[in-house]
């Protein structure tokens, strides 16, 4: 997190970006998300990028139609690249902002591009600075962060899995929320909904009833994403 990735979120807005369709996966502003890129085109894509800004749309499909594109996406900058022996590519993304998805732009690359705008959310740089947010939001030792460190220990109890819970007390609220909204094992439609919540306060609590009910099902999926 710092002041320089907040200015390069406010001053990067490209009103095409090629996007990366990928369920389950949604990128959040100041998070990093780890790909693995194998698919030909993709791997077209990333060289693209490479030769310019280094920015990808990532953007989950429509739960309705599969070839339809969601309504909202996370505009991420390549900030690691690696090259594997047997042609992969291995990036990290920076989540810079999010951006709304009003339609695919014609293209000859084999991959497809569209046409994105950020009304709506041009607070989304701030989160890349806590030293400017207000304290309410960063909450450190406050009931918000309490209440969703219950639920992340519900479902981590559920799940089996162990936590740095000491290492977590030290990240802003703001990240702890995205980074945990992005790899919580919640079904597309829920993430997506994470991804779309207007503000972190109201993501926070949309998360923490997630969490709360993915606990109360052992872990599995529910039938109906929570809104």
């Amino acid at each position: 997190m710092s002041t320089h990735y907040k200015s390069l979120a406010r001053r990067t807005s490209p009103e095409v970006v090629p996007i990366f369709p990928l369920n389950g996966t949604v990128l959040l502003p100041g998070c990093e998300l780890p790909l693995n890129i194998f698919e030909p085109r993709y791997l077209n894509m990333v060289d693209d990028a490479l030769k310019s800004e280094r920015l990808i749309g990532m953007i989950q499909t429509d739960d309705n139609a599969e070839t339809r594109l969601a309504n909202v996406g996370g505009l991420g900058r390549i900030i690691q690249f690696s090259e594997q022996d047997d042609g992969r590519y291995l990036i990290v993304l920076k989540g810079l902002k999010r951006f709304r998805f009003k339609g695919i732009e014609d293209s000859p690359a084999p991959y497809r591009t569209a046409k994105i705008s950020y009304v709506g959310f041009e607070a989304d740089p701030d989160l890349h600075d806590p030293r400017t947010l207000p304290d309410a939001m960063t909450d450190v030792g406050g009931t918000d962060r309490a209440t969703l460190t219950v639920a992340m220990k519900s479902l981590a109890k559920t799940l089996g899995v162990s936590v740095d819970w000491e290492g977590l007390a030290e990240i802003p609220l703001p990240q702890l929320v995205n980074q945990a909204a992005m790899i919580s094992p919640f079904k597309p439609a829920d993430k997506q909904s994470l991804l779309e919540a207007v503000t972190t306060d109201d993501r926070r609590r949309l998360l923490t009833g997630l969490m709360h009910l993915y606990a109360s099902t052992g872990g599995d999926t529910p039938d109906q994403p929570m809104n």
